[in-house]
């Protein structure tokens, strides 16, 4: 669906990407990760075609600068945040509809799968929605023509938490055949869409394959907070620490934390269950993306930017 071979791109003397291979399969999900300033929006623009660079793209067999209408055609995609419109949801829907020559009522189909159906939402200004509301709504627009690939640049990134969960359930229901590729600095994101994690940092690729394999191959563990019941925290504390000798338990009031290995949560509230002890709430608490790419790339590499932009 995707073979980039080569791709280079500067701004300047600066370089954004810098000798970029990639290929990426039918059905693929792929996200790419990286902290702002890795190359993540200008691999999208140039997947798009829509700024120069060196090396070659091809997008389902069309060449992006040869044939950048044609390969356009074929995708979907969803920005950051929606522009600026004046107008109602529906005036706005089925003039990006016209533009492309889509049937509004697709659009107007898909929208209502994502729970924006026109008879409810469709009269209200585009300026009134939420953010979460007009992502989904892009997102409509992206899948109305049943495109093979869907580019999504950080469309969870002016999300609240809720908002952010409801967008990503309705993207793990986009139909089994859509290729999607995703940029995203969200952690989160990357665990609930994607099987396959590219991981970008000053415009090269520093990592290709699973989420475990990453987690695995930074050496990156979680802290597993876990609320008993009331006065069993001693004897909670007690259990973790025969279970897990020489790993500290963290303690805040009747919550109890224990650093794991990602694949190791379950293992303690077995441990927890099988000593009779009631767990009432649980939770993970993840490393920052800062964290990961430092393990990730190693103490005798500079330390990721957290500055910059894509």
């Amino acid at each position: 669906m995707i073979s980039v071979q080569g791709l280079s791109k500067r701004f300047g003397r600066a370089s954004v990407l810098d000798g970029i291979e990639l290929a990426v399969e039918r059905r693929e999900r792929v996200a790419v990760l990286g902290l702002n300033g890795a190359g993540k929006t200008t691999l999208i623009r140039c997947l798009m075609g829509l700024t120069g660079f060196s090396g070659t793209i091809e997008v389902a067999g069309h060449d992006v600068r040869r044939r950048g209408r044609e390969a356009r055609a074929r995708l979907g995609y969803v920005p950051q945040r929606a522009p600026h419109f004046d107008g109602t949801l529906v005036e706005v829907v089925d003039f990006f509809c016209r533009l492309r020559g889509v049937d509004p009522g697709a659009a107007h189909q898909r929208l209502a799968e994502l729970g924006l159906g026109m008879a409810e939402h469709g009269g209200k200004p585009v300026r009134a929605l939420s953010g979460g509301m007009l992502q989904k709504s892009l997102l409509a627009l992206a899948l109305a023509e049943d495109v093979p690939l869907l580019l999504l640049d950080e469309p969870t990134a002016n999300l609240d938490p809720r908002a952010r969960r409801e967008f990503l359930r309705m993207l793990r229901r986009v139909d089994d055949d859509t290729t999607i590729l995703l940029a995203t600095h969200r952690l989160s994101d990357v665990e609930e869409v994607a099987d396959r994690l590219l991981v970008l940092h000053e415009g090269r690729i520093v990592f290709d394959g699973g989420v475990r394999e990453l987690w695995a191959e930074a050496g990156a563990s979680v802290i597993l907070w876990v609320k008993v019941g009331a006065g069993e925290r001693e004897r909670a504390h007690q259990e973790l620490a025969r279970h897990w000798q020489g790993a500290t338990v963290l303690a805040n009031g009747s919550q109890l934390g224990l650093k794991v290995e990602r694949g190791r949560r379950a293992d303690v509230l077995v441990a927890l269950r099988e000593a009779e002890l009631s767990v009432e709430d649980f939770w993970t608490e993840t490393p920052s993306l800062h964290d990961l790419m430092e393990r990730l790339l190693g103490s005798g590499q500079r330390s990721p930017d957290l500055g910059g932009r894509d």
